[in-house]
């Protein structure tokens, strides 16, 4: 039952009327399959070291040509009903809607690596990035970026010997500037991808999540 939630946007009325619940038992089974995942998620969204970091890094330039990618980066804005506190106003966003803002790190193989989320919507992607846990691996480079690697990112991104962006196209780029753009988009739509394949099998995700306890 709690499956089929988060892969539809059905409501608590619906899905009750289908598996013949009541609604308080598929409020507790809902929150216990939830956080039975919150548990198990550590085990299997992991950053990669070590031979899945070569691994990751030859998915990359195998499609793309760039080198030495260890993730794609960008974030995402999750709908959800406004909290229920004096500060409800921080999560609206720029179309009007309460949401959090969600930054992941994924593979070529569109397998997430690092996930953070739960900061209003309405924050902008560096400053989400400066808060994560992906910033501070930038202070462990030896542990998180072996190889001289590095992450992709859009412009909103800052360049860093671990973070590599594009060029800005001011209609005066070089051959050589246009085929970084054009190797680097072709490695950083892994993570546009994800969040497509993400929010297409758990459509609960495209309505607007119930983030409050009553």
């Amino acid at each position: 039952m709690a499956l089929w939630m988060t892969a539809t946007p059905d409501s608590y009325r619906s899905v009750c009327m289908k598996f013949d619940l009541g609604k308080a038992t598929a409020i507790r089974a809902m929150r216990r399959v939830t956080y039975a995942l919150h548990t198990l998620a550590p085990q299997i969204i992991q950053w990669p070291q070590g031979r899945k970091a070569t691994e990751v890094m030859i998915a990359f330039e195998r499609v793309s040509v760039f080198p030495r990618v260890i993730g794609a980066i960008d974030g995402t804005h999750v709908e959800i009903r406004s909290p229920r506190d004096d500060n409800h106003q921080a999560y609206i966003n720029r179309k009007g809607y309460a949401s959090i803002h969600v930054q992941a790190v994924c593979t070529q193989n569109l397998l997430f690596t690092n996930m953070f989320a739960g900061n209003a919507g309405s924050v902008h992607d560096a400053r989400i990035f400066r808060i994560s846990p992906v910033a501070r691996y930038f202070e462990n480079p030896e542990k998180y970026f072996c190889n001289d690697s590095h992450l992709v990112g859009d412009a909103a991104y800052g360049i860093h010997t671990n973070m590599m962006v594009p060029f800005k196209d001011n209609g005066h780029l070089s051959l050589r500037q246009k085929n970084f753009n054009f190797c680097h988009s072709s490695a950083r739509m892994a993570i546009e991808r994800v969040f497509g394949v993400w929010k297409a099998r758990w459509r609960s995700i495209l309505d607007c999540l119930p983030m409050i306890t009553s």
